[in-house]
């Protein structure tokens, strides 16, 4: 079995408790309202005139409100490495248009029973089965860390961008040294993750570290411009207010975003 079946596996297998977790943070109106802030900045043509986290007004508003009946751009999104489909769902609630990818038949049901008017497809993250040019924008969540083949995703995502487009990716340093793997899953979970990720897996993912000046360097290297990594405070401080999922600790979250230029 090769690395990316051992790691579908893993997340297919655990897709339903996976889900549970994420959708019942969500129905906090705290998390849907951060979430739908770090998206908004995340694809806004100027970051710099996106809504600040910090700022009232931006979080006092409704975390459901729908999004403006005629937003300045409609984006065709793709959300690499989707999983059970909670921020492409985000993000189209913005209005904008979006195709979900994921390798776990798992995932992906779970997904597709939201009935949410995302697209969700078969795909590989490092090789997703789209025409050049397909996207305004491409993001993911915590999927950086488990490309296998960083350098190729990369090169892949840059070809699926529309010039000018951007790319958005929020991960973290989920193993520092010292952190056993699968600290914190109990039972089968634990031992499936370890079979999965373990005997040297975690190595040989370019990115799992989560460096910032790593991941920097792999979108520079992959073609993208206007390289930014913004530190997600307000993720931090919901993640220290709610609890995090199994396996996790609150720990700080980076937005990653570049433009194909």
């Amino acid at each position: 079995m090769s690395v990316q079946d051992r790691m579908t596996a893993y997340w297919s297998r655990w897709a339903d408790e996976y889900d549970d977790q994420q959708t019942a943070r969500l129905r906090s109106a705290d998390a849907r309202r951060t979430w739908r802030g770090v998206w908004e900045r995340a694809l806004a043509p100027d970051p710099a005139h996106a809504p600040d986290p910090a700022d009232p007004a931006a979080t006092d508003r409704s975390p459901d409100a729908p999004a403006a009946a005629h937003p300045p751009e409609v984006l065709d999104v793709l959300d690499v490495g989707t999983g059970s489909g909670n921020a492409a769902i985000q993000v189209a609630e913005l209005g904008h248009r979006v195709t979900g990818i994921d390798l776990a038949p798992g995932m992906l049901e779970r997904a597709r029973a939201k009935a949410s008017g995302v697209r969700f497809l078969p795909g590989d993250a490092i090789d997703p089965p789209f025409p050049e040019g397909s996207f305004d924008a491409i993001i993911c969540r915590y999927v950086l860390w488990t490309l296998r083949d960083a350098q190729r995703a990369l090169a892949a995502w840059h070809r699926l961008l529309r010039p000018g487009g951007i790319l958005s990716a929020v991960d973290s340093a989920w193993f520092p040294e010292g952190v056993e793997l699968g600290e914190g899953l109990e039972g089968a979970r634990g031992e499936d993750f370890r079979d999965a990720y373990g005997a040297g897996v975690i190595s040989e993912l370019p990115l799992a570290t989560g460096r910032d000046d790593e991941v920097r360097a792999a979108l520079e290297a992959g073609g993208f411009a206007q390289v930014t990594a913004t530190p997600l405070h307000e993720v931090l401080e919901l993640d220290r207010r709610q609890g995090v999922a199994p396996g996790h600790h609150p720990q700080l979250q980076v937005l990653y975003r570049a433009v194909r230029a």
